[in-house]
């Protein structure tokens, strides 16, 4: 409408539009970043699966969630925020790259604030200086949602607590009218039924609204105020509704079009004005230098190495942003931040990194239970506390315990030796009392054991990428199995272990339980040796392969497995158990025993929905194989066909998964499991 806008002064996604129109965005470049968006990627701060660094890729096998709780001077301490805002900072920096080495917001294509509140006073904060995209992010800190930002020593929250409608802001700054645009989310109905949810929501809403009726009550005669009417349609957190947002706030614009029109200028001077206001720095950021303000316990080349920032090229944001997700991916940091500065007239990257406020220790939990709704039903509660990093190349320990079906305690440290974590040394000390039960060929339990091992391990490990790595390593263990349900002339013994074992592996996989892209491979070697302790000596070979293609939301699955013990005799406890989805689903859990099993695996799945990375799917499987007690009776001819089908969802606790198998000859099997299967 040729309306010349002088100031700008925005609070939570109101310091996101003003800050990019102030920075030289056109209204026609914002309208095509939010409806071009991947909101629900921009809300997860996690790494996809095939980027993550190899050791936590095989943490998925443990399952144990991160669950913000941390321990810290002796006492329990809660994350700040949800999510801690990662990918919506790097879009700020990538939006605003062309003046992020601006740092007084007056000199600006349009002189900006953006309003924050103070968590220790309540206070509203006006930063008028410094990153534009951290003072972007620092008013959209929704409490609870994303972690509160420290800017200048203030702790600063979402500025809608304090300041939602900042007409004060844009006076103070020489503005002689005001145009006011209030989205607020009204005030909601509840009864004495509220969740807390529900009551946290509603007192928070309360102090925007008081607050923004006060800034609207300074509102002159001169003075405009648009109020879009969102109602119902369009709430808070509809970040994927920006089409419908876009058309009521246009028809809101164009019912003030009257008090609008008086405000405007002729064509030849808003031409004018759209020049100077466009005149933002252009061209490529050219690197001179990189520095890092480092307050982690993490080495600066380590957090630097993948950044790929080099000296004298122009800054690539995606290759930034990518490098600083790998590193936030370590698990142990805040954030990971970079702006463009000017220092003695040279152009730099300034990275920023930022340790979790509620570490080192960190308490993860895991829950995993099984049931064929035959009798046969276990689970197990999983917690442990996470101690990172120990070392600047990020050394590790963690400690944990399972109480249930299989009770067990285990003790890890890793440690690389080098900043690119090529080679590393792991060991574990570990206690673990499953359960081995004994079947007859027709399914009937003939025989429970109860088997208590405690055993320990040191592997050396060379990793190749973030993909692959090879490792070889010594184990020792002795154990004692009992008879706990079974025949009396079942006897219980005891058994010594020691075995030196070397393996490789391939892990390329964007879901470990329900894969639809990529593929793993691993091979394994073990060796038990009577100079190592053993009681029995005995060879075996490992080999499993998995591939898997997703067409749109359709996705295939091809694997294999063969797993062959050459010579020698396995004790009670090593031998292989099958039975579930992925290993013959027509045989109850663990139905199947055996010193050798081969089978081959075909599957489909649908994916119903995604959240966060995380698929819902409905699937089936077409499995063939068997186990065998000698190698030398492994024959192709002697499998059992079997299929499943089966509905699951990739929770962050583990799969969660209800299906029903079927084998021939023999009947059908219903199975529920959460987390991995025993």
């Amino acid at each position: 409408m040729h309306v010349p806008v002088d100031c700008i002064a925005g609070t939570s996604i109101g310091s996101l539009v003003g800050g990019l129109y102030a920075a030289g965005h056109s209204v026609d470049e914002l309208e095509a970043l939010v409806t071009s968006m991947d909101w629900m990627n921009l809300f997860d701060d996690s790494l996809a699966r095939p980027e993550r660094s190899f050791r936590r890729k095989q943490d998925d096998r443990d399952r144990l969630a991160t669950i913000g709780v941390g321990i810290r001077g002796g006492r329990l301490r809660l994350s700040p925020g949800v999510l801690q805002g990662q990918r919506i900072l790097a879009l700020f920096e990538k939006e605003t790259l062309q003046v992020s080495a601006i740092s007084d917001f007056d000199a600006l294509p349009i002189p900006y604030r953006a309003t924050a509140t103070d968590l220790n006073t309540g206070q509203a904060v006006v930063l008028d200086h410094g990153s534009l995209a951290m003072a972007m992010r620092a008013s959209m800190s929704l409490p609870g949602i994303f972690q509160p930002v420290e800017i200048d020593g203030r702790v600063l929250l979402d500025g809608g607590l304090a300041n939602q409608v900042p007409v004060d802001v844009v006076r103070s700054m020489g503005a002689d009218i005001v145009i006011a645009v209030d989205v607020g989310t009204p005030l909601t109905t509840y009864g004495t039924d509220a969740s807390v949810l529900d009551v946290v929501s509603q007192i928070s809403t309360m102090m925007t609204t008081r607050n923004a009726a006060e800034q609207r009550a300074n509102l002159g005669s001169q003075d405009l105020l648009i109020v879009p009417e969102l109602g119902a349609e369009v709430a808070t957190g509809d970040f994927t509704k920006a089409a419908e947002a876009l058309r009521i706030g246009k028809e809101a614009a164009e019912s003030a079009q009257e008090g609008l029109a008086r405000l405007a200028i002729p064509p030849q001077a808003y031409a004018t004005y759209v020049d100077h206001r466009r005149h933002a720095p252009k061209g490529d950021v050219i690197v001179n230098f990189v520095r890092i303000d480092n307050q982690t316990q993490y080495a600066d080349k380590l957090l630097l190495g993948g950044l790929q920032a080099e000296t004298g090229k122009p800054l690539d944001t995606r290759k930034m942003e990518d490098g600083l997700l790998r590193a936030y991916s370590f698990g142990t940091i805040s954030s990971m931040t970079y702006e463009v500065v000017e220092e003695d007239g040279r152009t730099g990257v300034l990275v920023r990194a930022r340790p979790k406020p509620h570490g080192p220790n960190y308490i993860q939990v895991g829950l995993r239970s099984g049931s064929d709704f035959s009798g046969n039903h276990e689970s197990n509660l999983r917690a442990a506390v996470l101690v990172s990093p120990l070392s600047s190349y990020g050394a590790e320990a963690r400690l944990a315990v399972d109480i249930g079906s299989e009770p067990g305690l285990k003790a890890e440290y890793f440690l690389p030796f080098d900043v690119r974590n090529r080679y590393q040394l792991y060991t574990q000390l570990e206690y673990r009392n499953p359960n081995v039960h004994l079947y007859t060929d027709d399914g009937d339990k003939v025989a429970t054991y109860s088997v208590r091992t405690l055993g320990g391990e040191v592997r050396f490990g060379r990793e190749f990428g973030n993909h692959a790595a090879v490792s070889v390593g010594i184990e020792r263990s002795t154990g004692k199995a009992s008879v706990e349900v079974g025949l009396p002339a079942l006897r219980s013994f005891d058994s010594e272990n020691g075995a030196w074992s070397v393996r490789a592996i391939v892990d390329r996989l964007d879901s470990l339980f329900f894969p639809r892209s990529g593929y793993y491979a691993a091979l394994g070697y073990t060796s038990s040796e009577k100079w190592l302790g053993s009681d029995t000596e005995y060879n075996q070979v490992e080999a499993d392969m998995l591939l898997a293609k997703d067409f749109g939301r359709h996705a295939v699955q091809f694997g294999g497995a063969y797993h062959s013990t050459i010579s020698g005799i396995l004790p009670l406890q090593e031998r292989y158990r099958l039975g579930g989805r992925g290993r013959l689903a027509g045989f109850h859990y663990n139905e199947l025993t055996g010193q050798n099993y081969a089978l081959l695996m075909a599957g489909y799945s649908f994916q119903l929905a995604e959240l966060f990375g995380r698929s819902a799917s409905v699937g089936m499987t077409l499995e063939y194989g068997n186990a065998w007690e000698l190698r030398s009776r492994m024959a192709f001819d002697d499998g059992i066909l079997n299929g499943s089908v089966y509905i699951g969802f990739d929770s962050w606790l583990g799969p969660l998964m209800f299906g029903y198998g079927m084998r021939e000859g023999g009947d059908g099997v219903a199975f529920l499991e959460i987390g991995t299967p025993f």
